[in-house]
This record gives C-alpha cells, structure tokens and sequence, in this order.
C-alpha cells in the first residue's frame, strides 16, 4: 500500500433530470475534476492542493475534504484505518460549485477510485457504485460520472435488517475518521447505459450564483398529482428511446424533455426560467433538440445538434434580461483529440484546418505537420477549422478577436466588428468580459476587461457612452483604460506601468560612470600584481640557471686540470685535447644536474 507510486484519476461532471427523468437520468460531460495523486518514499505525511472552482473555500485536510473523507471511508470499511504516507495529492476542479452539474458528485466518486487505488482493493464498478451511494443517495449524478456517458439508474429497495447499523449518509464519513466504518450493502443502486445519438450535443449555459441541492429539493411538494405523475412517466418512456436514434427528431424530443415534478417548482429560484423553456424552441433556433434545468439548477441544458452558440446566447440574453446574471456557456465536444474539432454547424469531428499559432500543445509533427496559419485578409476561427476571409464592419466577430475585422483600425465589442476612431465626445460602445484565472497556489483571480472604440487618449464612459479624455498620471482611477498610461494601481491612482520607460537621473548615471571606473582600475591592479609575481618568478629560474651553468663549467675544468696532470706525469704524448660541451638545459634537468653527485671510483 505504500509503496511508491503515481495515478491519476479522473471523473466527469454530469447533468441530471434531463426533462422528465428527475432522480433517474444521467448524462456525463466533458468537463473533468483530475487527481493527480503520488506516494512518496519520504517527505511530509500529508499535502494537499487545490485548483479550479471553490480555491479559496475547500478545505485541505484529509478529515474535512470530501475527497479525501470518502477514500478514508473506502479503506475503513476494508480495515483500512488510514491514508498512506507520505501521500501527495493536486485536485484541479473546472466544476462549477453549486450550479446543477455534480461537482459533489465527481468529488464522491474520485474519492471511492482513490479509496480503491490507495487500498490495492480492485472493487468491480458494480461495488464502487455501492460506496458511491453510501454517501451520494441519489444515483442520477453518480452513476453518470462513475459509469459514463447517458445512463439510467435506480435505488433497490433494501430489508431493514440489512441497513442495520449503518448510519446516514452526513455521519457515514465522520464514523469513519474514529473507527471501522461498515461496508455498503451489495447492489444498492442498479444502472443501464442508454443509447445516445452521436449527432446530439449538450450545451451547458451557467449562470453566475448558485442555488444549493438542498434548497431546490425543499421547494418539491410531498405529494404529487397523479396527472402529473403519469405525465412525466410517458415523457420518459419515450425520451430515452429518441435520444438513441439517428438522426434526432426535434419535434419529439422537445416535448419528451416536458416537465411537471421538478421545473415547475423550481422556477422561483431560479429567474428567467420560465421564459427560457418556452421562448427557445426549435421553431426558431434551428438544431435545438430540447431544453431542460440541469439538475437541480441554476444551470440550463439544452440539447442540440447545431448553432450552439446562438441557443446559448439566447438563454444567456434572459438571464441577463430577468434577474440581471452574467452567464457563460460550453457545449460537449466528445472531438477531444488534439487533431480534431467540432463542427457547430454538423455536429461532427472534423481535421483541424488552421493555426493561430506556430506551436498546438500536445500536437505530434510525427503525426501530423502543423496547419497552415491565416494571412492575407484571412483569419483562423477558435475552433481552428479552417482559415476564413475577414469579415466587414458591423458583421458577426467571436470574442475580442480584432483579428477577424477588415481593417487595421477595426475592433471586436460585443461580437460585433466595429470602427475603432469615435471621437472626443462622440457616442462609443463598449465590450464589458469577466476573465477567472488562477494564481500559482490556486485562489481564483477575477479580472473584467473593458473595451471601446474611442480615439488615443480617450476612453468611453460608461454612464453616458460618450468618449472623454483620458486621466494623467496622479488622477483618481478605477480601470486601467481610464489612464493616459493604461495603467490604474491598486490605490486607484493613474502610474506609470512596468512597461514604460522611466527616464534615469543625471547623478545615477555619474554613479554608474565611477562605479566602471572603478572596476576597471581594479582590474589593472589585479593584473600588475599578478606580471609582478610572474616576473619574479622568471627572474628566479633565470638566476637558477646560470648558477647551474657556473657550477657545471667550475666542476668541468677541476676535471680537465687532473686529467693534464696524470697524462704529464706518465709521459703520454698522445696530443688527445679535453674538450666541454656547453649547453642549455631544461631548468628542471640543469637543477637536478646541480644536487647530483657523481662516484668517483666509478669508471669513466
């Protein structure tokens, strides 16, 4: 169990209800809550990360985490008592928290996969839905995200006897921080995978705040008319065929995904709803196939085969118009291959044909060569699908792409191309986005950047959509447009930002000027010291060397003087004359040469 290793988990978020289906359908999407989880060999015992949605607010601590809390559950009920250490665990979650699309959900399952990872147990998905529904007693979400793709489920009903001794769901995961918690019964919850038309996409439109599970379940009645009752159960019988079959039937699914459970009473939490399911139909957004809450709410789903950007727009438009929520969207792209996109128009994954960029994440040049990048008049949409001819001013632009507008002064507000040249004083517009990202420890960062189309050095005011000139450094601000600099600081006050260059003072650049100086001179004395040094050291073997010669000529003449005398005094005449060969040794042999000593009863 502790031996050293890494994983990494991965569970979808899902949509539940899907019209008529309240508590039974589900549908997984491809928006994904990831563990990265490693058991080290040595370090702290636990440490845990967080990115994603709710940064700020989810707990870290084995004991509070959900995440966490239900692996530690998984392993009790197997006699488990603890996580292994030292364990290292980063959670991304991309979920919205409390919007309808089982963020719980995916944190309950990642906890039983990481329950059933850390422990070796190998459980069948059949057990693990068991401890699932240990903790999420609603099966619609959880056996979505565990199983995948659109699935139906139900609770089995239980013999008292066999839930005897195991708690609720709310003190299920407490028990099990003290003691050996139980094990799940065997087949609580049943599922069946439904067939899915490939030509369908989800569109997911979430608005910003959040309605909580419990509250929305609050606003249900207890008793139900059997009218309604029977009219959602014809509902759902014919719904969960439609959605197999190719190509989709508008018409029928439409009124399959009809409601009278939980919409109905659920419309006072959530404005705009009413309107949004009667207004946008597939008379008049071509594709829609149906429109429903997702879950418990806020968040609408609409189902569709094409246009998904102006259905979404459209549900986006009655929030805004009904409770005044800003909204965001994204539909299901099963193209999930680096190569591929999606299609809006046919709902079908196709060869990405165009690049914003030299460089796509992730793409192999082995592969595939890059696509080619837009020029000439052409721009390369988001979906990266084929290079398309710049569009004139007043026509249709995707999100702040200037890029897609004829022109050099054009500009993108809205999602509608612009001249960007309004004069002092003259009517303007304006491109209001919200932009969440994350900082490197995971606290979400908000950031609204707003866009107009006045001249240089005026911005437009937003009270009264007029172009007024733009505040000098020093002057009270609250945007950084607002400033001649384009840069407002934190005390709401025009600076100059870090790219603008800052004029440097006379006495700075005499400082800097002896600073050089100076170095320079130390450098010169640096090297006069070390050609002295050297020079002393040349002289010295110089001296050496001819006090060897000295020596070795002195030595060299005693030698010739003895020699002229033995000869005299026995009377050889042979005329042989010594010589002595002078020369220039190594210094290291000429020193040798001095400390040796010759044996004079060695023969010659």
């Amino acid at each position: 169990m502790n031996k050293p290793r890494k994983f990494h988990i991965r569970s979808p978020c899902s949509t539940a209800n899907i019209g008529p289906g309240f508590d039974v359908l589900g549908i997984s999407l491809s928006l994904y809550l990831t563990l990265d989880v490693e058991i080290l060999s040595k370090g702290k015992d636990f440490e845990m990360t967080y990115s994603g949605e709710g940064a700020k607010e989810v707990p870290l601590t084995p004991e509070r985490n959900l995440i966490t809390k239900t692996a530690l559950y998984v392993l009790s009920a197997n006699g488990i008592s603890e996580l292994p250490k030292p364990l290292k665990i980063h959670v991304h979650n991309p979920i919205p928290l409390g919007r309808g699309l089982g963020s719980s959900g995916a944190a309950v399952v990642s906890g039983v996969l990481l329950g059933n990872e850390l422990g070796n147990l190998k459980l069948s998905k059949d057990r693990l839905l068991d401890y699932c529904l240990m903790i999420e007693r609603h099966p619609d979400n959880v056996a979505a995200a565990l199983i995948g793709g659109f699935v139906a489920s139900y609770l089995r009903e239980l013999d008292p006897s066999v839930m005897t001794g195991i708690p609720a769901s709310e003190s299920l995961l407490e028990i099990a921080l003290t003691k050996q918690a139980p094990q799940p019964p065997l087949g609580i919850g049943h599922y069946v995978r439904l067939g899915w038309a490939k030509e369908i996409k989800c569109i997911a439109i979430v608005p910003q705040f959040q309605v909580a599970t419990a509250k929305a379940r609050a606003v249900l009645p207890t008793q139900y008319n059997r009218a309604d009752v029977v009219f959602n159960f014809q509902r759902l019988a014919v719904l969960t065929t439609a959605l197999g079959q190719s190509p989709p039937d508008a018409d029928l699914i439409f009124n399959a995904m009809q409601d009278k459970i939980h919409q109905p009473y659920r419309k006072t939490l959530i404005p705009g709803l009413p309107e949004i399911l009667t207004t946008i139909t597939p008379e008049k957004y071509d594709g829609l196939l149906g429109i429903c809450l997702s879950g418990a709410g806020p968040t609408i789903l609409a189902l569709a085969t094409k246009n998904f950007d102006q259905i979404a727009e459209a549900a986006m438009a009655v929030f805004k118009k009904k409770g005044g929520f800003e909204s965001s969207w994204q539909y299901d792209d099963s193209c999930e291959n680096v190569y591929l996109y999606c299609d809006p128009t046919s709902g079908t994954c196709k060869d990405i044909g165009c690049s914003n960029s030299d460089y796509i994440r992730d793409w192999d040049l082995l592969v595939k060569p890059l696509p080619p990048r837009c020029n000439n008049g052409t721009f390369c949409p988001d979906n990266n699908s084929q290079c398309t001819f710049n569009v004139p001013i007043g026509a249709r632009c995707e999100i702040q792409r200037d890029d897609e507008c004829i022109g050099t002064t054009s500009i993108c507000l809205n999602s509608t191309c612009f001249m960007k040249g309004a004069p002092l004083q003259g009517n303007c517009g304006t491109d209001i986005t919200t932009y969440v990202a994350y900082n490197a420890i995971g606290n979400e960062i908000e950031q609204v950047i707003i866009r107009d189309n006045c001249t240089e050095g005026t911005y437009c005011d937003l009270s009264d959509a007029l172009c007024i000139p733009s505040k000098p450094n020093g002057s009270a601000c609250q945007q950084d447009r607002e400033c001649l600099s384009g840069t407002c600081a934190e005390q709401d006050i025009c600076i100059n930002g870090p790219d603008v260059f800052r004029k440097i003072e006379d006495w700075l650049w005499n400082v800097l000027g002896v600073s050089i100086l100076l170095f320079v001179l130390l450098v010169l004395a640096i090297l006069w010291m070390l050609h002295r040094y050297q020079s002393k050291k040349e002289h010295e073997k110089i001296l050496a060397f001819f006090e060897n010669n000295d020596n070795f000529a002195r030595y060299a003449m005693i030698e010739n003087e003895n020699t002229v005398y033995s000869e005299r005094n026995s009377g050889s005449n042979s005329g042989r004359t010594s010589l002595v060969y002078l020369t220039t040794p190594d210094y290291n042999k000429s020193q040798s040469l001095s400390t040796t000593r010759l044996d004079p009863s060695q023969p010659k």
